[in-house]
């Protein structure tokens, strides 16, 4: 083994030379040496692995039979230290040698004897050379999917399209080392025109609005790239250039600025089968060297904010159509509230002469005339109660701050106190079960009583005369909900209309008959105990009867307000 006078660390390039022969060996170093390197001598076939490791060099030039003796363990060894795929191999060959098979996939050039120095230090330099830009390709690309991982990330971060772009075309631009960049969204059902620019020179300012590039020619320039999945060099050497490339657009030209040359990448914008926009991205006089991970990890970055355009073009489009739908809602809730108004007063003053005219204040009236008047007083409380569930359906649901405790063994005691009249009116039986503590939801009393007062009145209605009512409440089974429980044994309710039973508007039919009222209650009721978190079930029977379960979160597991 021969160690030569410029020693490996001493700078510069690092060589290997392993051969059997001292004198081959130091021929070579010194060729080496000669033009600049530093090269490390091994003759020993047990110490070439050990001093690679060690030295780390640059290239490795390796006698045929040194490189033998490691053929059957070289792929257990590369797998060991990976760094070795990258190192380059010149296998110093006999004249009439041939590379055998099991080392073609590790080296990288061959010489054969007798070596020529001018060809060994050009074929050593070469690669090297080749070795170190591969290397700079592989940690600027890295660099640069790592920028690009950021783009992306401040793309997701805002749902703000003004955010997202202004944002996004200066981190593009410093990660691409562009001069300008010049984004041109057009008019899609998908996202808003635009036109934005950004340029090295005032990249504090961020990005700003671009100069009007012509969209027909824009347009069809996108198509084309997006077909190809690819990307087109545009411009040349100088303004009044004339090139084969891809035009410079006008706009462009002027808001990069006269005084240096255009040209460089554009590519398209866009999701799914068409584009929307494309993106200039100008270097001066075209050299960003660009490459196909540049360009793979452009189209992916591009990709992201093209999506994000549209989710938030989406978003805003909602919000527009929110504030809309509230609009009308306050408009629907105007009118509901005077037509309201306006029909109240004249019932108001309907139903107190009936009751004048019934009380004989206007003289004895004559039996046909009195039944007359009773089929009015009966279509007048029908209205009115009409009038009053129209209220109820178009009012607002309340904030749950107004929520507070209500105990539902008290409530249930009041409604159903004031349904014993209606009950024994109808020849019907009213029984209630309650525990003998309080049950406390979370709620608004006035409400929840109103909600329950349409379930009681609806079973006792549709209950004929002799049949009875029954009320109860329970605790569930370990689900921190309260369970009223309303069953009748009343007409029942046909198969096919229990799926409409919530429905606004919608009427039972027995018989081939709609049954009375408007069906409005229970849509109210539903919406009432929903909007508590809670939850109203129906299960009946066509002449058997109902049962009506209205399950609500107690207080320790509700939304209090």
């Amino acid at each position: 083994m021969v160690q030569q006078e410029a020693a490996p660390g001493s700078g510069g390039d690092v060589a290997v030379v392993a051969s059997p022969s001292d004198g081959d060996c130091r021929a070579l170093a010194a060729v080496l040496t000669s033009g600049g390197l530093a090269a490390d001598a091994v003759t020993s076939v047990e110490l070439l692995l050990e001093r690679i490791l060690r030295v780390r060099p640059h290239v490795l030039l390796v006698d045929l039979d040194m490189a033998l003796e490691y053929a059957g363990s070289l792929t257990g060894i590369v797998s060991e230290h990976p760094w070795l795929r990258a190192l380059p191999v010149i296998l110093l060959l006999p004249a009439d040698g041939t590379v055998p098979a099991r080392l073609e996939p590790y080296v990288s050039d061959i010489l054969f004897r007798p070596v020529r120095p001018t060809e060994l230090l050009q074929r050593t330099r070469t690669l090297i050379s080749r070795r170190r830009e591969r290397q700079e390709h592989r940690e600027s690309t890295a660099r640069l999917r790592e920028h690009m991982r950021r783009i992306s990330a401040r793309v997701r971060s805002t749902n703000d399209p003004d955010v997202m772009v202004d944002q996004f075309l200066p981190d593009l631009g410093a990660a691409l080392g562009a001069d300008h960049l010049a984004l041109q969204v057009f008019e899609d059902d998908r996202v808003a025109a635009r036109s934005s620019s950004w340029t090295k020179e005032a990249a504090s300012r961020g990005a700003t609005p671009g100069a009007p590039l012509d969209q027909d020619a824009a347009l069809a320039l996108a198509l084309t790239l997006w077909k190809q999945s690819s990307t087109a060099d545009f411009g040349g050497d100088s303004p009044g250039t004339a090139t084969a490339r891809t035009p410079v657009p006008e706009g462009l030209r002027t808001g990069a600025g006269e005084d240096w040359g255009v040209g460089g990448v554009v590519a398209a914008l866009g999701e799914g089968d068409t584009p929307f926009g494309l993106l200039w991205i100008v270097g001066d006089a075209g050299d960003l060297g660009w490459s196909g991970a540049m360009n793979g990890l452009t189209q992916h970055v591009l990709g992201n904010l093209a999506h994000g355009l549209i989710q938030a073009q989406l978003i805003s489009r909602q919000h527009e159509a929110v504030r809309r739908l509230r609009a009308l809602n306050v408009a629907k809730s105007d009118f509901v509230g005077t037509v309201n108004h306006q029909l109240r007063t004249p019932l108001a003053s309907i139903t107190g002469y009936i009751e004048m005219i019934n009380d004989g204040l206007g003289g004895e009236l004559p039996p046909a005339a009195s039944t007359m008047l009773q089929a009015v007083e009966r279509n007048t409380a029908r209205l009115s109660e009409l009038i009053e569930n129209i209220s109820a359906l178009s009012s607002e649901e309340p904030d749950p701050s107004d929520h507070g405790p209500v105990d539902l063994v008290h409530l249930i005691s009041e409604v159903t106190g004031r349904a014993v009249l209606e009950a024994s009116a109808g020849g019907i039986g009213l029984d209630r079960e309650l525990p003998d503590h309080a049950v406390t939801v979370s709620g608004h009393r006035a409400q929840l009583a109103t909600a329950l007062g349409v379930v009681l009145s609806n079973a006792i209605k549709f209950t004929q005369e002799r049949g009875r009512v029954f009320v109860g409440l329970h605790l569930g089974p370990g689900d921190g909900r309260a369970v009223v429980e309303v069953r009748d044994t009343g007409i029942g309710i046909p198969a096919e209309d229990l799926p409409h039973l919530f429905d606004s508007f919608h009427r039972a039919s027995n018989a081939d008959r709609a049954l009375p009222g408007a069906g409005v209650g229970l849509s109210v009721a539903k919406r009432t105990i929903e909007a508590h978190h809670g939850s109203i079930t129906i299960d009946s029977t066509l002449g058997t009867g109902t049962s009506v379960a209205i399950a609500l979160p107690l207080l320790d597991h509700a939304h209090v307000g």
